[in-house]
């Protein structure tokens, strides 16, 4: 019976060896993961500043774009005033180009702010996300050190004989039974 519960310790040694490796790969895959939204987000992180930094850069354009758009058309509109019409048709152009300049440096900025904001949620929801993946890895390793200190054999195999008692007295018994019957 002590031999019949030595082996039984030591199956179940390797069982419990076996579990501890998948539990230990997937902590590792966890904490990697982990480590690779960090590194994501650290990421985002620097690239919003930079849109952020852009973003400031080409407010401050814009103003002076509009500012001299509007005294450029100030001045268009003065000069046309003195032309002929006739001649007046020749500036169209001009002016059609530099207000095509003025939207496009509206949609531009437009465009940065956009941005900004989609990096924004982005960072957000990483975090969100890495928070979550921080909490799954600790309850993984929680439930791991529980698994491990459950799946401990014990002195010569006894714990798991003792915990698998269900299966091992009923065998215990009926060996017992037909060595006594001998």
């Amino acid at each position: 019976m002590a031999i019949g519960g030595l082996a039984f310790g030591t199956c179940q040694a390797g069982r419990a060896s076996d579990a501890q490796i998948r539990l230990e790969a997937a902590l590792a895959a966890q904490r990697d993961s982990a480590l690779q939204w960090g590194k994501a987000r650290q990421s985002l992180t620097l690239r919003l500043g930079a849109l952020r930094n852009d973003s400031v850069a080409l407010a401050g354009k814009y103003a002076t774009a509009r500012l001299w758009a509007r005294m450029g058309r100030d001045s268009i509109a003065i000069l046309l005033k003195q032309l002929p019409d006739s001649q007046q048709a020749l500036f169209a152009p001009v002016i059609t180009t530099l207000s095509a300049e003025g939207e496009a440096c509206r949609n531009l900025l437009t465009n940065c702010e956009l941005r900004a904001t989609n990096a924004e949620a982005r960072v957000r929801g990483d975090s969100t996300q890495l928070v979550r993946l921080t909490a799954l890895t600790d309850s993984v390793e929680a439930q791991w050190h529980i698994e491990l200190q459950r799946n401990r054999p014990g002195f010569l195999g006894l714990r798991t004989f003792w915990n698998a008692r269900r299966y091992t007295l009923p065998l215990t018994a009926l060996s017992a039974f037909l060595l006594l019957r001998r």
